[in-house]
């Protein structure tokens, strides 16, 4: 009897990895999913039809898929012939699927079907990344060990060097230092170093948990810590971008008003330069850091609605404000007094002549 229990306990400890890649897998796939409205409740049961299937990989690809699928697979038939889809794109994406076949995803084999949802993660989501010509995994540790190295931390594996949750912590606090006091972090508190970063990636990076704390104690499964991990590369990487899309560092500084688009433009202007001198300057004429020999720099306001001369513009605010049909709204006070400012060394040269 004791023999057998302990034959029981063996083979449970070596499939952990199943509930836990279920339940990671499960979580990572309603990620795209959610969008589509097929959230997946039972991983082994809902892949069945290959409905959810094929909208997960659409919404990876960003791209349909153009073969024609039943929409309402009632019979097994109809199941076998859109996971036939599935697998017919795979292949025709050069991924290769090794002793997994559509009868194996109906009938509900929990080992074939968390296999072939590792491969569609390891090739859509892991080989995609990319750091400095090292991709996949290994680009993943890369990026990793890049974010860690200020920490004093290097990892080479995406299974016991995170269990202790302080990889995890410090990854987070690189890309956002105001949510985890990195301070107060011992090594000796686990479950807590863990449950602190899981809760800030789900709160502030907008990652669901793929795993809980308890699942990275004892032998931890490194297809789902690398899938955890591969979200949380997306997801800063994805911020990253937008975040570098909103810095504008033009040469020209552009301040709006009315419909036009005023421009500070540095030109090279001798000292004795007056408004006059300057007038048949173009709205798009642009220099930058240029300096008179008698070291006087001058800004010209250019209007480019109308590519009026600069010393069009260069008149009272009183007129400014007459000749425009629209109302005058807080940002345009701003703009136009920028627009002052800007040609006050104009003005002030002209009339010192």
């Amino acid at each position: 009897m004791m023999g057998l229990e302990r034959r029981g306990s063996i083979q449970a400890g070596d499939d952990f990895w199943i509930d836990v890649q279920k339940k990671a897998f499960t979580k990572w796939a309603n990620s795209y999913l959610d969008e589509r409205d097929l959230p997946i409740a039972d991983l082994y049961a809902d892949l069945s039809d290959g409905l959810r299937l094929i909208a997960l990989l659409e919404e990876l690809t960003n791209g349909p898929i153009t073969t024609k699928y039943n929409k309402e697979p009632r019979f097994r038939i109809h199941k076998l012939e859109n996971l036939n889809i599935v697998f017919g794109y795979l292949a025709k994406a050069q991924v290769q699927v090794t002793n997994i076949g559509s009868s194996d995803i109906v009938d509900g084999n929990s080992k074939l079907i968390l296999g072939l949802v590792w491969t569609i993660i390891k090739r859509y989501q892991v080989a995609d990344i990319e750091i400095d010509g090292v991709s996949g995994k290994e680009g993943l540790l890369l990026w990793c060990n890049r974010a860690l190295a200020a920490y004093g931390v290097t990892v080479t594996n995406f299974t016991s060097q995170w269990s202790n949750g302080l990889a995890f912590c410090y990854l987070v606090h690189a890309y956002n230092s105001s949510i985890i006091d990195v301070d107060n972090l011992s090594a000796d508190t686990p479950l807590e170093n863990l449950s602190l970063a899981f809760t800030a990636l789900e709160t502030h990076f907008s990652i669901p948990a793929l795993l809980a704390p308890e699942d990275l104690q004892g032998k931890v499964d490194e297809k789902s810590v690398l899938t955890y991990i591969s979200m949380v590369y997306q997801e800063v990487t994805e911020q990253d971008k937008v975040s570098a899309k909103k810095v504008d560092t033009p040469s020209k500084v552009v301040a709006a008003t009315n419909g036009f688009a005023l421009h500070a433009v540095r030109e090279e202007t001798p000292a004795d330069a007056t408004a006059d001198n300057v007038s048949t300057a173009q709205a798009d004429t642009l220099s930058t850091n240029s300096t008179s020999a008698n070291g006087h720099t001058s800004y010209v306001a250019a209007v480019e609605a109308y590519k009026k001369p600069v010393a069009d513009v260069a008149r009272p605010l009183s007129s400014v404000l007459k000749s425009s049909k629209k109302p005058v709204t807080p940002v345009s006070f701003a703009a136009l007094g920028s627009l002052l400012v800007l040609l006050y060394p104009v003005v002030r040269i002209g009339r010192t002549k």
